[in-house]
């Protein structure tokens, strides 16, 4: 007699993503209670499983769900705006135009497309760039979404700016229950209000959600060439004092610490706050974003702490600060994930576009092809990217035992048609569309390019309507390109 499973996936390309890369030409995979009984061959698992859900993944790729270790919320409903002098209008709309209710259809709206495209876990930043930690409510906010349209989170929290030990409070309008108040808040205010975040969200709905301290500079100094903060040497203790303050909260608590790191930031803290105290404040819990002009005493450093490396190739490695040294680290044993830095003025949450853009970059960086293998990059946004995340327990792989996070991609594509080497597909030739169908927790969320959890079409209503809300409460011309250039010529005349 046949065991019964809730759901049995067959007649795939199966990639494991287990130490030893484990694949099926003709793979199958018996999943009950949300998780993984057993991966194998079809013919194996159809003659062991019933189950009254069957799918048929003929000309189809089963692999883990992809897992996103970066990314920012509040980016999505913004991303018509951009303009080459202005920038875009993160920190004006954010600040004075945006409401509880904003945050909440926007991060639905970005688990939505994080989902459609595969990525069953994400990270995002609340408290960094969005800088909206002035109350708790907009972090809350975040959760809830997140929680209902099913995709797990890590969300990030954290004062912003005032990190910087010589700003001492932020002062602006907000437009808050449909009129314009005056608010000030400080650096003390900002980490109250997200460690009440933690308090009441971490590890909630079923643990779909954690939550995760995130300064924006964990060592309080900011090397990325065009945006050195200045600071005095008087500073230099109180970026000390605020750093290991972090190492308290996240040992305390038991969460993650993500931060930007970007070259010289971990030799200068060496020289500054000395070896131990730098040691003590990374750890295997710290994910580093970005990691842009790492040097090798740098690489050293993150390696021996066993910290991650969250690299954003569509944020320009190679246009701001230097590539992100991942073959480097790799192989200083440092654990290395590839991110989108999703979502607005210029990327998505489509990892796979990233996954060949990591690989390019270090293939120019090194002058060769023999680096990053794409097996390496797969692994870096499924089994190594969990690692980061310390959920590697759980999800990551394709493995008995493990939660069962699972998406099929759809080879039977023009552009995918032969079907070759799939590993080598999936890292150059796929994109997010062509995703076909997600699960979470053995939980099918979106079949056959459906979402099923929730409503994809109120969910982008709801987007639509509070992005213009808070367009119309402030001018944010500027950041429309408008020079006749914009559409003839080789550069913008007013620039």
């Amino acid at each position: 007699m046949k065991d019964k499973v809730d759901i049995l996936i067959k007649g795939g390309t199966l990639l494991t993503m287990d130490m030893n890369g484990t694949m099926y030409d003709d793979g199958a995979i018996a999943v009950s209670d949300g998780r993984i009984v057993e991966v194998g061959k079809s013919s194996a698992l159809e003659s062991k499983f019933s189950s009254e859900r069957v799918i048929d993944a003929k000309r189809k790729a089963i692999m883990p769900g992809l897992i996103d270790t970066y990314g920012h919320s509040g980016h999505g409903l913004i991303g018509g705006f951009h303009h080459p002098r202005h920038g875009w209008p993160a920190g004006k709309l954010y600040w004075e135009a945006t409401t509880d209710k904003w945050w909440y259809a926007e991060a639905q709206l970005a688990a939505l497309e994080r989902l459609r495209f595969g990525v069953t876990t994400g990270s995002s930043i609340v408290g960094s760039t969005p800088a909206r930690t002035d109350s708790p409510i907009f972090g809350i906010r975040n959760a809830e979404a997140y929680a209902k349209v099913g995709t797990k989170i890590v969300l990030g929290v954290g004062p912003p700016d005032l990190f910087i030990p010589h700003i001492k409070e932020w002062k602006g309008s907000f437009f808050e229950n449909g009129k314009w108040v005056r608010k000030e808040f400080t650096y003390e205010d900002a980490l109250r209000n997200s460690i009440e975040i933690i308090e009441k969200w971490h590890l909630g709905a079923d643990g779909r959600v954690r939550i995760a301290l995130a300064p924006p500079y964990i060592f309080g100094r900011h090397t990325w060439t065009r945006y050195t903060h200045k600071y005095e040497p008087e500073h230099v203790p109180v970026m000390k004092e605020k750093a290991l303050e972090f190492r308290e909260l996240a040992d305390k608590y038991k969460v993650q610490i993500h931060s930007h790191i970007f070259g010289d930031t971990i030799d200068w803290a060496v020289e500054n706050f000395g070896r131990e105290t730098v040691d003590e404040v990374l750890g295997p819990d710290v994910v580093i974003a970005h990691g842009n002009g790492l040097k090798q005493s740098e690489v050293d450093v993150i390696a021996a702490n066993q910290a991650s490396v969250a690299s954003s190739p569509s944020t320009g490695e190679n246009l701001w600060y230097d590539y992100a040294p991942l073959v480097e680290l790799i192989e200083t044993g440092a654990t290395c994930t590839i991110t989108t830095d999703g979502s607005a003025p210029r990327f998505s949450f489509d990892l796979f576009k990233d996954i060949s853009r990591a690989m390019w970059h270090q293939w120019i960086r090194h002058e060769t092809q023999a680096v990053l293998p794409g097996g390496k990059a797969l692994r870096m946004v499924t089994i190594d990217a969990a690692k980061a995340l310390q959920v590697d327990h759980e999800t990551g792989s394709l493995e008995a035992g493990k939660k069962a996070d699972v998406i099929l991609v759809d080879l039977d594509k023009p552009h995918l048609t032969p079907t070759t080497y799939v590993p080598h597909q999936l890292c150059f030739y796929v994109n997010g569309h062509d995703v076909d169908t997600t699960i979470i927790d053995g939980r099918i969320v979106m079949e056959n390019t459906e979402v099923l959890s929730v409503d994809a079409n109120e969910v982008m209503e709801l987007a639509r309507v509070e992005a213009q809300k808070a367009i119309d409460l402030i001018d944010l011309d500027e950041f429309r390109p408008s020079d006749k250039t914009f559409w003839h010529g080789s550069r913008y005349e007013e620039l």
